[in-house]
């Protein structure tokens, strides 16, 4: 318990200067996650230790290049080339095949997705962000006490056998009066229903994300996506459910938008 609170508190003396200043410091973030997160989801296959060298630090780089595109029209273009390539090179490399390319292509996608609806929520209003961390943190705190203390039917014991119903409706319901009291009181230019809405939706959004890994590490008999930080696991295994609630919400920013 020890160690993990200390890296916890590692973690926020990395994030809230981040999130507070942006500028370098938010970068420095943002790439720490697409390396570190990166490496953790390529790591999947099997076959990664066998990859022609070039091959990781080169699908890093695609992300960057399309996370950080000046132009907004190339993206599609850049990642359709990306796609491409990937399933190229195993024309030419017997060590890397077809199911690494998918790997590699569901890699570059997905943290495209995650980084560009992350930087979409910050620049729309930093606050935004702060709301997505309360509605998840609560939910998964609020789920753990209420589970450990009252905790008696299986939630879904074929992927996290220790979740109980209980804790889960414990964690939306508490999770859902901190995010309607935080967003209505602190972010003044949300409507009542946009308040609504991401008080029902981040929860559930964040305990699917949760679920979902779980998932993804019970396909891949694995306990942890990596033990880079000490208690926690692997960046993936903090942020499976963050990934899922910046997404929703980037989403709930699109609706408001039309």
């Amino acid at each position: 318990m020890i160690t993990r609170i200390i890296t916890a508190l590692g973690i926020l003396a990395f994030i809230v200067p981040a999130l507070l200043f942006g500028g370098w410091l938010l970068f420095a973030l943002i790439s720490c996650i697409i390396i570190g997160g990166g490496l953790e989801f390529l790591h999947l296959s099997l076959n990664h230790k066998r990859w022609p060298l070039f091959i990781k630090p080169f699908t890093i780089s695609c992300v960057f290049v399309t996370v950080f595109c000046p132009h907004e029209g190339l993206v599609l273009p850049l990642m359709g080339i990306c796609m491409l390539l990937f399933l190229s090179i195993q024309i030419f490399s017997e060590a890397f095949d077809a199911k690494d390319a998918f790997i590699c292509i569901a890699y570059i996608s997905f943290f495209y997705i995650i980084a560009t609806s992350f930087l979409q929520i910050y620049k729309a209003d930093a606050t935004y962000i702060w709301l997505i961390l309360i509605a998840t943190y609560s939910c998964d705190t609020a789920a753990y006490l209420i589970g450990t203390c009252i905790g008696r039917h299986k939630l879904n014991p074929r992927i996290s056998p220790n979740k109980t119903i209980e804790g889960s409706v414990g964690g939306l319901l508490v999770a859902a009066v901190c995010t309607f009291l935080f967003s209505y009181y602190i972010i003044d230019q949300m409507q009542l229903w946009e308040v609504a809405a991401s008080a029902v939706l981040l929860p559930i959004s964040g305990q699917l994300g949760d679920l979902a890994f779980s998932a993804i590490k019970r396909a891949y008999a694995i306990k942890d996506f990596s033990s880079l930080l000490p208690g926690h696991g692997g960046i993936l295994d903090r942020l499976d459910s963050l990934i899922f609630n910046f997404v929703c919400f980037a989403m709930i920013l699109a609706v408001i938008a039309i």
